[in-house]
């Protein structure tokens, strides 16, 4: 009797074995259970046993259930029936009493596998990760080669952002079955994840060659791709994808967003428009949508899809803060200033919408409103270094150069390593004719950022203004304009270079094309009159100076430089 059983019991598994499919991602998997051991219980509950798990074949739980319960009663000892009973309540979800009948066939015997693997899932059921890890980590060190154990504890590992322990996990399976698709998905998310996009590609590759549709695979690769900024082939990875799932949501997003990142708004907002018809309802592709109207200047387009969002989400700070930002850009500074105050009313630390109520003011020049708001934002986040910075440019906004400086400096004891911060430090030391600390501010930006075009304009533009160091000018001007070589303000100081070297055609050339890129500038006028000046073009120089005057008829020196040379005009009022 007991042979047949057995015989039987063992074409039933093995049978249930090879009838399966690969899946795409890890599950817990109930196992089909082992014989009851010899001597483990009665031929009863042998009998139990068998008929239990037949009902269960048939999915017909409830009685499987009842089965073997009376199969324990026999054998109440039996971690197999244990085991088997536990693997029901898992299905019919009483994780509490599967977990006592777990840990009860493990007291019995501690080295049960099976149990081992029922209890990572049921602490992966819960979302108790590390109670799962623990259970895997046990049964694999009984028995070592349990692939699906493996598995699963490497994507605990991977939940648990322990990355580096995912990947020595995959990669024990994988010296083990290189071919091993699933281990090489999940290697590659793990490296993924710990930017090391080299060996998380190979792994990419090696599958797509063996499963070219395989999406998943094909979505790493391209978020791969978006991290190293090749939106190129990010592009053609998720157009991949698309042909194969034209309904993949995820890919949509991520090819809208690679748009976005290529700067090309008009495709971005074609795959955000196609996605909001399927999802109305979707506040991300909504909220997206405003971001894209905003950018292109669509105002009202950008402040439907921002007050859809807030409709459903109103304490969506960054949605609000755009709503502020299209009525500033409609002219509505009172309803802008209102929604700033509503993120503050919600979050008293707001510190972005303490920035831009501030800058708000300093549009309509209530300089006491934007040092209020600066004040009370500071007593909130007193460690901000934006804040301190923020204040030094609206002092410099007001030409208090010297009181910019002392919270330049605050900014840059907060965050060294921010070099605007140092940058706008060097300007108000140029305002404020301090050419040592100039200099010095300039060298520390140009050692962490040598391509900073506008602090080799700075220095360069200097040393030429104090006629020194006019070789050392000319290389730090070559150097900006190589970066921007159709910048106004560079093209007028290499210009100035050369003035100062006497190579006065050079001069005359960068400082016209200087004035083509920015026509109205009335210091670029000044030069250019000085260089005509230099030449003994004195018709020429009178007509420069006049128009720079014009423009700025507070600067006395271009008055002087005009009845000097013969000129005539009205002279600035005393006061000025």
């Amino acid at each position: 009797m007991k042979t047949a059983v057995s015989r039987f019991f063992w074409i039933i598994v093995l049978g249930s074995a090879v009838s399966g499919c690969v899946v795409a991602s890890p599950e817990v998997k109930l196992k089909a259970a082992p014989l009851l051991e010899t001597g483990s219980g009665t031929a009863e509950s042998y009998y139990h046993y068998i008929d239990g798990y037949l009902k269960e074949l048939s999915g017909k739980l409830d009685e499987a259930g009842k089965i073997y319960s009376r199969a324990m009663e026999k054998s109440p000892n039996s971690p197999d029936l244990l085991t088997r009973y536990a693997s029901i309540l898992i299905r019919q979800g009483k994780l509490n009493r599967a977990e006592k009948l777990v840990r009860r066939a493990v007291s019995i015997d501690p080295a049960n596998t099976h149990a081992y693997f029922l209890l990572g899932g049921i602490n992966t059921a819960r979302r108790n990760l590390s109670g799962a890890v623990t259970a895997y980590e046990r049964l694999l060190r009984i028995n070592p080669d349990e692939r699906e154990a493996r598995l699963l504890l490497g994507t605990a590992y991977i939940e648990l952002k322990r990355y580096k322990e995912s990947v020595q996990t995959f990669d024990y399976l994988i010296n083990s079955n290189p071919g091993y698709i699933l281990g090489r998905l999940y290697r590659a998310q793990a490296n993924f994840q710990l930017k090391k996009y080299d060996p998380a590609e190979r792994d990419l590759r090696f599958l797509l060659k063996r499963r070219p549709q395989h999406t998943q695979a094909l979505l790493f690769l391209a978020r791969i791709h978006e991290r190293r900024e090749n939106f190129g082939e990010a592009e053609k990875a998720y157009k991949k994808i698309l042909v194969l799932e034209p309904k993949h949501r995820f890919a949509r997003s991520r090819l809208g967003q690679v748009y976005i990142r290529k700067d090309n708004l008009k495709e971005a907002l074609k795959e955000y428009e196609s996605l909001i018809k399927d999802e109305p309802d979707n506040l991300e592709v909504h909220r997206t949508l405003g971001f894209l109207h905003y950018d292109r200047r669509n105002f009202q387009r950008a402040l439907r899809e921002f007050q859809f969002v807030l409709g459903r989400r109103p304490k969506d700070a960054v949605v609000r803060r755009y709503v502020a930002a299209v009525y500033e850009e409609l002219n509505q500074l009172t309803r802008a200033e209102e929604e700033l105050k509503k993120i503050l009313e919600q979050d008293s630390k707001a510190l972005e919408a303490f920035i831009q109520l501030a800058r708000l003011y300093g549009k309509k020049k209530d300089w006491k409103s934007v040092y209020s708001v600066l004040d009370r934002a500071t007593k909130k986040n007193a460690k901000s270094d934006r804040l301190a910075f923020i204040r030094g440019v609206f002092l410099a906004r007001q030409k208090r150069y010297k009181e910019a400086i002392p919270h330049y400096k605050s900014a840059i004891r907060l965050n060294p390593k921010q070099m605007n911060y140092r940058f706008n430090l060097a300007v108000a030391f140029y305002e404020t004719h301090q050419w040592k600390d100039v200099e010095a501010a300039i060298r520390a930006v140009l050692k962490v950022q040598p391509k900073h075009a506008n602090a080799l304009n700075l220095l360069g533009f200097m040393f030429s203004e104090l006629d020194r160091d006019i070789d050392e000018a000319e290389q730090l001007l070559s150097r900006a304009l190589a970066i921007d070589p159709n910048n106004g303000a560079f093209l007028d100081s290499m210009g100035w270079v050369y003035y100062r070297q006497g190579r006065y055609t050079l001069a005359l050339k960068k400082i016209h094309h200087a004035i083509n890129q920015i026509p109205d500038d009335a210091v670029i006028l000044d030069h250019l009159a000085d260089v005509y000046k230099a030449m003994n073009n004195i018709p020429k120089a009178l007509f420069y100076w006049k128009k720079s005057y014009k423009i700025d008829p507070k600067n006395k020196k271009v008055f002087e430089k005009i009845i000097k040379n013969g000129g005539s005009i009205e002279a600035p009022p005393k006061n000025l």
